[in-house]
């Protein structure tokens, strides 16, 4: 069954704007072999006007489901046209705050390129190769409720044929709103030596313990999952695990200030609590970031007094 196709004039031309004014950083998706053609990022102005709306068949939008749904389309001369020469469908679906979808792209006859927009609309991912292939996979977790739409199109200009789009999603998760001055979840103290795990960062030859909780303004709370980096450097996610949070490392300064230092940065603004154990004292430090505020980098020189 080919996706059902819905006429709504002018509100494809926004979501198309949405596509044309996309961040430069999104056109282009990891996993691109460098002798392969790139995707160039829609250009900052011109907006709406670069993309090829004259034709009867461009607006109007496909539509899928949530909890699953596939279906059938086709890339063709009548589809909205991009500024780089690719065509482009526009298919939506209903989706709901804290929900993760997966939604896959494949063609046998062009290689596939893959947008999502957010209701506003702003394109919030795209991703272009996935597994080894041509096809085209993103795994997000909705911020917001509303009408989300997916844009597939192809990584080259002038490119048609037939595709498969599909969509899977999780149930939201039912949550509590966190009441104001009541802070997030906080990790179960933990004694001895530093193990890590999927939530516990082990720093500084696995001396000092590091963890870190979170609280959005949608009631979206809990414990943050911990990506190891180098020895003395790690990371932190909280609502998916391509989008960083934080960065944090622990520094052996024994040997110009007698302290170990702890420096930090963040990618967000929602309440953050970080927590360092220096595991051989028991020392601990802890720095928090207030609810709509953007993190403030954290260069910790003095933090801990326990050398060696």
């Amino acid at each position: 069954m080919n996706i059902r196709r819905v006429r709504i004039g002018a509100a494809a031309a926004a979501l198309l704007a949405g596509l044309a004014l996309m961040a430069a950083g999104l056109g282009v998706a990891s996993g691109k072999a460098a002798s392969r053609p790139r995707k160039s990022p829609k250009a900052a102005s011109g907006a709406a006007g670069k993309l090829s709306l004259a034709d009867h068949e461009c607006n109007h939008f496909g539509s899928l489901s949530c909890p699953s749904s596939s279906s059938g389309g086709e890339l063709s001369s009548t589809d909205c046209r991009l500024d780089d020469g690719s065509y482009l469908d526009l298919v939506q679906f209903s989706g709901s705050a804290g929900q993760t979808v997966t939604i896959d792209l494949t063609s046998g006859a062009f290689d596939t390129y893959l947008y999502l927009l957010d209701p506003t609309p702003v394109v919030m991912v795209s991703n272009d190769d996935f597994g080894g292939t041509t096809n085209s996979r993103i795994v997000f977790t909705l911020a917001t409720s509303g009408t989300w739409t997916m844009g597939a199109t192809s990584l080259g200009a002038n490119q048609f044929g037939s595709y498969s789009l599909t969509i899977q999603c999780t149930s939201a998760p039912i949550t509590t709103p966190t009441p104001p001055g009541v802070p997030p979840p906080t990790p179960t103290p933990v004694g001895g030596p530093c193990v890590p795990n999927a939530t516990t960062l082990c720093l500084n030859g696995g001396r000092f313990r590091v963890q870190a909780t979170f609280a959005s303004p949608q009631g979206q709370a809990g414990i943050a999952t911990a990506v190891s980096e180098t020895s003395d450097t790690g990371t932190f996610w909280f609502f998916t695990p391509n989008n960083l949070e934080a960065i944090v490392k622990v520094v052996n300064g024994c040997t110009f200030n007698q302290r170990y230092w702890v420096f930090a940065a963040g990618l967000t603004n929602v309440a953050v609590t970080l927590t360092v154990t220096d595991t051989a004292t028991g020392s601990v430090r802890t720095y928090t970031n207030a609810q709509g505020t953007p993190f403030a980098p954290i260069q910790d020189t003095i933090a801990f007094a326990t050398c060696p």
